[in-house]
């Protein structure tokens, strides 16, 4: 669940930045396609945000860790906690950034096909 939270966040993000340069291209046929993926996906965040809520799990935002001060950042770190009986587990999840630049042309692909 907190993987699928991870990538529909940035699916979000991908589409909404789609929709942005269609309105600036003026595109009258890409325009409601994308309303409506982006109505579908929302509604897909939306179930995984109850989910996480029900399980008391909280994911914060990501932290970034570079190769060297100057270049882009090679992984990203997400921290989670999950509430349980007298405390909290706390764990990470680390990703390669290219790894998912690639899942998420993969995922926004799937709308188009």
């Amino acid at each position: 669940m907190i993987t699928e939270k991870i990538y529909i966040d940035l699916e979000i993000n991908v589409l909404h930045n789609r929709l942005e340069k269609a309105v600036k291209a003026n595109n009258e046929e890409l325009i409601p396609k994308l309303n409506k993926i982006i109505y579908t996906v929302t509604r897909e965040r939306k179930h995984i945000n109850s989910l996480l809520r029900e399980n008391n799990i909280k994911v914060f935002e990501p932290e970034y860790f570079y190769d060297s001060p100057d270049a882009d950042p090679i992984f990203i770190d997400y921290r989670y906690y999950q509430k349980v009986k007298g405390g909290y587990k706390e764990g990470s999840q680390r990703f390669w950034k290219d790894a998912i630049k690639y899942k998420l042309k993969l995922r926004v692909q799937r709308h188009f096909n």
